[in-house]
């Protein structure tokens, strides 16, 4: 019984990872194209517009470099 609790969270997780991706890509393209061009760039931008990291922290390069990858 556990091993199925244990898939349906782990599948919950992964679909909440990766909308946050899909909603966090097109704000990283959009600081991409304004010359944002190093993950550490771009976690500066993203901490500028006062988005926070998934858990509610500040961005990180190594974060970015997750996202993009």
């Amino acid at each position: 019984m556990a091993r199925k609790g244990n898939a349906a969270s782990a599948a919950v997780r992964s679909a909440s990872v990766a909308k946050r991706r899909d909603d966090l890509l097109p704000v990283i393209a959009d600081l991409q194209a304004t010359g944002c061009t190093t993950p550490q760039q771009i976690a500066n931008a993203l901490n500028e517009r006062g988005i926070t990291a998934a858990r509610g922290g500040s961005w990180a390069a190594v974060q970015v470099r997750r996202i993009l990858t």
